[in-house]
């Protein structure tokens, strides 16, 4: 397996880190049956992580044996502590996001939770723009607006009317912040190491992380039996698959050759998933200005490719 022909076409990478996008897009329908059926955000969330892991070392092994790797690892000018500090601190915030998110939906409308999880696409411009200590292009601006206003009408007016709960308004923000945060990251953590072993140690931190959360703000004695028994096992292998192993790889292989910006960009493709699964999985009611919410947003997504001639604008400078 070839990893640096791989991840040296851009257009494949943005590909990779839209359908990343898409595994994340169908998490809230998967957990709103499991929520449904009587389990509990405890065991959904520890089994996620439990589960994605599992699949994770799976695929390590396998590749591992199947297609070895040929060239020399690159080594790393970072000190082995300093690497797994790094490594363990973008797991932490891959979790805290799902925490957050998951959290902020039961104290307000999944509506007006889905609208300030999407704030991740205005915030990781401005992560990238910070960090590069440059401004952002103007193609990526105009991009941003057209999300954010897709964003507003994909999610509906569900919520506007009624008292919302400050503390869950908090949750979801720190939700949009921190996933902008991991796309950041995943852009940049490690990059001596393999996508598959990057993205097996990043899961492993996050597991690690959520099992100690829950421990300290729930009762974890249930919990392993829980991960195990009849539903909550395929609603946890569901979740482990689309919510941590394919998207934490797909971003490992394809976010280092895309700018953060343009990895926010992609990632609104989770509201218009979101939507169309819940249509169809869940039937629920989707009113014609979310439809075009969905349309809109997938225009903006697509706005900085239209204009230019090539993907350069979503090129990060140092591809090496």
């Amino acid at each position: 397996m070839d990893l640096k022909k791989l991840s040296g076409s851009v257009v494949l990478c943005s590909f990779l880190v839209l359908l990343a996008a898409c595994c994340y897009g169908i998490l809230s329908t998967i957990v709103k049956i499991a929520l449904g059926n009587g389990v509990g955000i405890p065991v959904i969330l520890v089994g996620k992580f439990f589960y994605g892991l599992v699949i994770l070392f799976v695929l390590v092994i396998l590749v591992h044996f199947l297609f070895p790797r040929k060239d020399k690892p690159v080594k790393s000018t970072m000190p082995a502590w300093k690497r797994g500090v790094v490594l363990f601190f973008t797991g932490i915030v891959m979790c805290l996001v799902t925490v957050c998110y998951f959290y902020s939906v039961s104290y307000l409308p999944v509506s007006v939770a889905v609208i300030l999880l999407f704030q991740f696409s205005w915030m990781g411009v401005v992560i990238e723009a910070v960090a590069n200590r440059r401004m952002p292009s103007r193609n990526q601006l105009i991009a941003v607006v057209v999300i954010f206003v897709g964003t507003i009408l994909a999610g509906g007016t569900t919520g506007f009317g009624m008292e919302i709960n400050p503390f869950g308004v908090v949750l979801g923000l720190l939700a949009a912040f921190f996933y902008a945060m991991f796309v950041f990251l995943s852009g940049r953590v490690e990059p001596s190491m393999t996508p598959m072993n990057r993205s097996f140690f990043i899961a492993l931190a996050g597991f690690i992380f959520v099992c100690g959360l829950i421990a300290c703000i729930d009762t974890p004695a249930a919990i392993p039996a829980g991960i195990f028994a009849g539903e909550s096992l395929i609603y946890g292998v569901a979740l482990g698959l689309f919510g941590v192993a394919l998207p934490i790889l797909l971003l490992a292989i394809g976010a280092p050759r895309i700018s953060t910006g343009m990895a926010t960009i992609l990632n609104a493709a989770e509201l218009p998933v979101e939507v169309l699964a819940a249509a169809v999985v869940l039937v629920e009611a989707v009113s014609g200005l979310q439809w075009v919410g969905v349309l809109v947003i997938l225009v903006g997504i697509a706005f900085p490719h239209l204009m230019e001639k090539k993907i350069s604008s979503g090129l990060a400078e140092d591809t090496a």
